[in-house]
């Protein structure tokens, strides 16, 4: 008996590399992927990174164009006109005929930072009359405006900048997210990509050992040792494993045509980081990280603050327009053409302008949105926080619950090896029926399909946690 059994170890050693054989022939055609070449992949390739990335390109084009108030701008005036003079009709003289042309040219600038607009430029005035012939009137001029209470210096102004500026850094920190919760999905894809594997070669070794239970079986029952229940029992035992077997196969198949999408076709998991993802999860520490250190709030904090700006913006905008102009001219007057060499002549102009809408209801209904949003945002801050912490205690209780649910499985495993060599045994001395060596290997087949889960559902755990927990860039937990 004895050595019936060393024949039987054999012949199971020679099934399995058999099966491990052919899973080899499966995969030889196929290139062994790290989970960070995976991971390097995904995101050079993947079409939701781009998406994101294009957000921020937006935001960056929206500041860009929200520098256009600076911009310097070229300004151009001209005019013609005929007019009848009556200046010397005391005298006795009627009327006269008098045209002039005015041309004027200049560079005008906004000062975004003070609210102060300045224009400088020269002009020239052609009049034509029929008492003193034509004259010419060279000029230059320098003008200014600037805004005191409504916009009071550049307040106004600044504001499409300050703004798109900060919704750059609200869009950086958002994009960062996305890509997270994207990544995160195919992280965790990888990873149960060599969970199915592993559970195939369980299930491949299982077949293997219902076949020999099964021809062990068929032996007995030709000999008028079993009956044909048992053999029936044996071989649905093996097409139990098989269905089972398909299943799971049809299931890592729909797992490599989503990965085939972004890496393409002709590669295969490396077990080995599944191991060491498993034992950094394992070994790791979750820390109670506060909400308000995580980038999710870093994206709540930023948006407040633009909503406060936007606010304080709001209420000067319920202000008077008041304005102080000016200019300062220099000129000439010459009955010859000459240019602008001799400008002997100065002009000052200086004044306001006032203006304020009755009721102001445009600007009184963006104050009151204003403020809304920021009772928005304080809501949507605490409603994420509450969220946040429960999902962050939830995966700590989940990962020590795990860890002990792994080392408790481990140990049935080495009990239920050892029941299956023992019901095994005594079924070959007729003192066990078949049933109990079936239930027995499916005891095993189960409970190392189970472990394979709980080091699977581990390691989703800490990429959760990872993730849930990240911090602002530049930041430390």
């Amino acid at each position: 008996m004895r050595r019936f059994f060393s024949v039987l170890r054999v012949c199971v050693t020679l099934l399995c590399v058999c099966t491990g054989l052919h899973a080899e022939d499966i995969d030889k055609n196929n290139r062994s992927i790290t989970y960070a070449d995976y991971m390097k992949a995904v995101t050079e390739t993947l079409p939701d990174l781009t998406r994101n990335r294009l957000q921020v390109q937006r935001a960056e084009n929206s500041l860009d164009g929200a520098y256009s108030a600076g911009d310097v701008r070229v300004t151009a005036e001209g005019s013609w006109s005929n007019s009848d003079s009556y200046s010397s009709q005391y005298t006795g003289s009627g009327a006269e005929d008098v045209t002039e042309y005015s041309l004027s040219a200049g560079i005008a600038k906004k000062f975004t930072s003070t609210g102060t607009t300045l224009e400088a430029g020269i002009g020239h005035d052609t009049i034509r009359a029929d008492s003193y012939g034509t004259r010419y009137y060279p000029s230059i001029y320098l003008k200014f405006s600037q805004s005191i209470l409504k916009n009071s210096f550049g307040l106004i102004d600044r504001y499409a900048v300050n703004d798109a500026a900060m919704k750059l850094e609200i869009e950086k920190i958002k994009q960062a997210e996305s890509d997270k919760t994207t990544l995160n999905y195919y992280s965790k894809l990888y990873f149960t990509w060599i969970e199915n594997s592993g559970r195939l070669e369980l299930l491949r070794d299982s077949i293997s050992y219902a076949e020999i239970i099964e021809s062990d079986t068929e032996k007995k029952y030709k000999a008028g040792l079993a009956g044909i229940d048992d053999l029936y029992n044996a071989r649905a035992v093996v097409n139990q494993y098989r269905i089972n077997y398909q299943k799971l196969l049809s299931t890592k198949e729909s797992i490599e045509a989503e990965i085939r999408i972004i890496i393409g076709d002709g590669f295969v998991p490396v077990r080995s980081d599944f191991d060491a993802m498993y034992d950094e999860a394992r070994e790791s520490a979750y820390g109670s990280v506060p909400f308000s250190r995580t980038q999710g709030a870093e994206v709540y904090r930023l948006t407040k603050n633009n909503l406060v700006y936007t606010l304080d913006v709001g209420r000067n905008r319920l202000l008077p327009e008041l304005d102080i102009v000016g200019q300062y001219t220099r000129k000439s007057q010459d009955d010859e053409f000459s240019g602008f060499t001799a400008l002997d002549e100065s002009d000052y102009y200086i004044g306001f302008s006032a203006s304020y809408p009755l009721f102001n209801t445009e600007a009184e209904s963006s104050l009151k949105g204003a403020e809304i949003a920021i009772e928005e945002i304080n809501a949507e801050y605490k409603i994420s926080e509450n969220a946040y912490n429960g999902s962050l205690e939830k995966l700590v209780i989940e990962k020590d619950g795990l860890k002990r649910m792994i080392e408790l499985s481990e140990s049935r495993i080495k009990l239920l090896d050892a029941r299956y060599n023992t019901v095994y045994k005594k079924y070959r001395q007729g003192n066990m029926s078949l049933q109990q060596v079936i239930d027995a290997l499916q005891d095993i087949t189960n409970e190392k399909t189970v472990l394979f889960q709980y080091k699977s559902s581990l390691i989703q755990g800490y990429l959760d946690y990872t993730d849930l927990t990240r911090p602002v860039s530049g930041s430390s937990q």
